[in-house]
């Protein structure tokens, strides 16, 4: 490996963009639904309702290999890891946009809910209107990156992932730079087994009003370092895995494997969620080789998932826009026809891609630069 060559694989932007339009298929669903509006009902509907938590697991299984071969990288190349920098960059990557999303959500959103047009959305303004919702606590665990433990907001809800993944970053670091790589290893194998079973047991046996139930229901820790297992072993081992992923054949299987096991329960759902983890690290290793001739290659694609960080943050707050006026000027809206459909899919997902790419260039490039300029390590 060549020390101070940019680092980048092919594939996982591509592989980001999908994850970020699934999380939006499956929240648009879901507005509807909280505004009394017919939701697809289709052979796809366990398909539609998992969608948005099996493309948040993606995202996490991406973000646990990708920190980790990186941060082994840097060890490499440096002997060590700068903690302070890694901490800086994640800061200045992840903290604007989201202290954005926060003005919006908390500040934004419940102003203009008083205007006119959002009579449209009768239903969706009710759930603004709860006073609970911007409690003092409430705002503190949304700004702290604890938002997992907060109620949902309609605009910052979705940042229940990022927090996750902010706690994640806080410790990676530190236990790869206190222990060897093989101490590393067996500590992810242990977390991974541990917080699995007991996860397992949690969601089976114990009321999701106890704080056991929901600490291990939303830190989601398994996801993160299956993806970390997996940068390891793409690290140490990437020429044997490289020959054992070339296969586009096995890609394929893979591909419909994955899109059966998202659009129809199997066996138990952590257990077919913890599957489908697995399929999505075996998925990443394949796609990132490019021997792999099917391997997804888009240019459009990989520039949407080079935004997706956006494109994931703003979308909520997109469909809050358009949906008072698509109900506005669609008759018989309630009834959630197909042009009903058509109309509010294809300018949500218009009006977020403008949004997202005005975001990318003028507000979050200008802290990437910072972040790649003063505090590159490798």
């Amino acid at each position: 490996m060549i020390g101070k060559k940019k680092i980048f694989f092919n594939g996982l932007n591509e592989l980001r963009a999908i994850a970020a339009f699934g999380v939006i298929v499956h929240h648009l669903e879901q507005f509807k639904k909280l505004d009394g509006i017919k939701i697809f009902d289709t052979p796809f509907h366990y398909l539609v309702h998992s969608l948005g938590k099996s493309s948040v697991h993606l995202f996490f299984v991406l973000s646990g290999f990708l920190i980790t071969y990186l941060l082994f990288q840097e060890k490499q190349n440096n002997g060590k890891i700068h903690i302070k920098k890694f901490y800086l960059r994640r800061i200045y990557r992840i903290w604007p946009l989201y202290y954005l999303i926060m003005f919006i959500g908390f500040i934004v959103i419940p102003y203009i809910s008083n205007f006119d047009i959002f009579e449209n959305v009768a239903n969706l303004c009710r759930v603004i209107e709860n006073a609970d919702n911007y409690s003092a606590t409430n705002i503190a665990l949304y700004l702290g990156f604890l938002p997992q433990f907060a109620k949902p907001v309609l605009g910052v809800a979705q940042s229940w992932s990022i927090g996750i993944e902010e706690q994640f970053y806080l410790f990676i670091p530190l236990a790869l730079h206190l222990l060897t790589k093989k101490w590393f290893l067996r500590l992810l194998i242990v977390t991974l087994i541990c917080y699995s079973v007991a996860t397992f047991f949690v969601h089976d046996y114990l009321s999701y009003k106890t704080i056991v139930y929901k600490i291990f229901k939303f830190f989601k820790i398994q996801y993160l370092t299956i993806g970390a297992i997996g940068g390891y072993l793409y690290f140490f081992h990437s020429e044997m895995i490289k020959k054992w992923t070339s296969s586009k054949y096995i890609y394929t299987i893979l591909i419909v494997l994955i899109c059966y096991l998202m659009a129809v329960p199997v066996v138990g759902l952590k257990i077919q969620e913890f599957i489908l983890a697995i399929g999505y690290m075996i998925l990443i290793l394949m796609t990132i080789n490019s021997a792999n001739t099917l391997a997804l290659r888009n240019k459009s694609l990989a520039y949407l998932g080079k935004i997706s960080y956006g494109i994931y943050m703003y979308h909520p707050f997109m469909i809050f826009l358009v949906m008072p006026v698509v109900n506005k000027y669609v008759e018989n809206h309630v009834e959630g026809g197909v042009f009903y459909n058509l109309m509010l899919y294809i300018f949500t997902y218009m009006l977020t891609i403008i949004v997202s790419i005005l975001s990318y260039r003028f507000i979050e490039s200008k802290f990437i630069m910072i972040k790649d300029t003063k505090f590159k390590t490798i």
